[in-house]
């Protein structure tokens, strides 16, 4: 009987163990059943994003060619008179004279003494000369002494007076002309070192000396015969001035107004037919 309860109970307890193996099987068979039969929701696609719309290119506005400026021509001013040529020459001679006689002389007897004579007075002399005529006598007057003496003065588009450094510009030939000389004698020289400043020097002189042909030039090709320096300052004419123009009752602008009196009963101031 022991025996056989032993065996009942072994039995037993392999019939258990069997149940809860299958069960056990059974629960994971249910839960695969479970996975298979839940259906995957379906992945909401993103919505892609929308390609950028490229902005379409700015044209560019084809400019409008710019009008071209009419160039206003400068015209001789009313209520003046022009020159005449033998008026102009008197004018030119005269002032000639006073800015460049003393220094030519100085100059002149400089090279026939040899350097060895004291003209030291002279040469300071002839240096304020041309100052006072060309820049002292324009400033205060707007004349020149040779246009003092000639009843004539410069005159712009406006019927203004040109500033004094016009004066001194157009006074400018005789400098050209001792430049270009002086330029000669440094090239000529045996003794000349040609450094790099002498260069520059010789340069700057030879420069100088074609203003001269170089505003002969411009007056041949511009359509109105303007020079360099009438041209840089918007036209520039030799007109007739009246009596006590440019004065202040200044007894040396007297006594010049007198010359011109006389210069003008002498004829020497009118064109010879």
């Amino acid at each position: 009987m022991g025996l056989l309860e032993k065996a009942g109970n072994i039995q037993a307890e392999d019939k258990s163990v069997k149940t809860v193996k299958a069960e056990k099987e059974a629960e994971k068979f249910n839960e695969k059943v479970a996975k298979a039969a839940v259906v995957e929701e379906p992945k909401t696609k993103q919505p892609k994003k929308a390609a950028k719309v490229k902005k379409p290119k700015k044209v560019k506005k084809a400019k409008e060619p710019r009008a071209r400026k009419e160039r206003v021509v400068k015209e001789f001013p009313e209520g003046f008179d022009e020159v005449n040529k033998a008026r102009a020459w008197f004018r030119s001679i005269v002032d000639l004279v006073v800015n460049f006689a003393l220094f030519s002389f100085y100059l002149l007897t400089n090279i026939v003494a040899g350097g060895a004579s004291d003209l030291t007075y002279i040469l300071i002399l002839s240096l304020i000369l041309p100052i006072f005529n060309l820049i002292f006598m324009p400033y205060k007057t707007g004349r020149t002494v040779g246009q003092w003496i000639t009843t004539t003065r410069y005159v712009n588009s406006r019927g203004n007076n040109p500033p004094f450094l016009y004066h001194l510009l157009k006074s400018s030939p005789v400098v050209s002309y001792l430049s270009g000389a002086g330029a000669f004698l440094v090239i000529i020289s045996a003794s000349t070192e040609w450094t790099s400043g002498m260069i520059g020097v010789v340069a700057t002189l030879v420069f100088l000396f074609l203003l001269v042909p170089g505003d002969w030039l411009f007056k041949k090709l511009h359509h109105q015969s303007f020079g360099i320096w009438e041209f840089l300052f918007g036209g520039v004419w030799n007109a007739r001035a009246q009596k006590g123009e440019g004065g202040t009752g200044n007894k040396l602008f007297q006594r010049l107004e007198s010359l011109s009196d006389y210069t003008e009963s002498k004829g020497w101031l009118e064109d010879k037919e």
